[in-house]
């Protein structure tokens, strides 16, 4: 059973159908339990485990097992003595993917595309066919990303975690959120919360590769490596006030010395006239 492809479904299943929020909530319930034991087409699930999972009474059980019997979602054998129900989810890929189908000497077309000298026209069947390899090669990204969860130590997948992860799969891309979670493992961070986290950062920056978000954080790095280790301020010698002054010139130098020397001439005549 696909996980997505289920998810998916039963969400298309929802537009066109009434459900109760309780056995809408025991069918994600019954997927998770399934997933759980590796996907097989029966499995045993004790009532305990899925009132505790569901949240619901013994009765809100019955009665929600009740609706998705009636509905055709899933089938149900009560557990005999000392063993657990068995049940088993009806695929509703199958149902909602088979679309009526016409043919024309083998063939619908769909389009036409006409030109001066030709008329060139596509079979619908051909395009039913790229949309539905275009469609299994999404899911099959979802798939990936939903294994590395549950392989990488993130735990089980609930109902609600793998509609985040389709999401931002599809808000994003499949590489960027694996990238995501890998960069979560590296930090030892194993938590959907801190992937969702880095999503919404990247989203927020318009980063759309994942080579552009290596390149930002090699550029945090170094910002961060600069803040932390800030360059060493070069010394400066001290230099004199009159080094910097323009306005002193060799002629005002030898000016200065001339006037010192007839100061000197002068007292020496004061003292003479004085002994004399």
């Amino acid at each position: 059973m696909n996980y997505i492809k289920e998810l998916k479904a039963f969400t298309n299943w929802l537009l066109l159908n009434d459900l109760p929020t309780s056995a809408i909530v025991l069918w994600h319930t019954l997927m998770a339990i399934n997933n759980m034991t590796g996907w097989k087409e029966r499995f045993n699930a004790p009532n305990s485990t899925v009132e505790k999972l569901t949240g619901l009474s013994k009765q809100g059980l019955v009665d929600a097992r009740k609706k998705l019997l009636e509905k055709g979602l899933i089938k149900y054998e009560k557990g005999k003595k000392g063993k657990a129900p068995i049940y088993e989810i009806v695929s509703l890929v199958n149902s909602l993917d088979q679309l009526p189908y016409q043919s024309h000497d083998q063939f619908t077309y769909q389009s036409t595309y006409q030109s001066n000298d030709q008329c060139l026209t596509i079979p619908k069947h051909k395009q039913n066919e790229t949309k539905q390899k275009n469609k299994e090669e999404e899911d099959a990204r979802a798939i990936n990303a939903f294994q590395f969860y549950e392989q990488n130590g993130f735990g089980t997948i609930s109902p609600y975690i793998a509609e985040k992860i389709s999401m931002w799969i599809d808000d994003l891309s499949e590489e960027l959120v694996l990238e995501a979670m890998k960069i979560a493992v590296e930090n030892g961070a194993r938590s959907w919360n801190y992937v969702e986290t880095i999503l919404r950062d990247w989203a927020s920056k318009k980063l759309t590769t994942v080579e552009q978000v290596r390149a930002e954080r090699i550029a945090y790095q170094q910002r961060k490596a600069q803040e932390k280790y800030p360059k060493k301020p070069i010394r400066q010698e001290i230099v004199p006030e009159w080094v910097h002054d323009t306005q002193t010139t060799v002629d005002e130098i030898q000016n200065i010395a001339d006037f010192e020397e007839e100061k000197r001439k002068l007292l020496e005549r004061i003292r003479k006239y004085k002994s004399g």
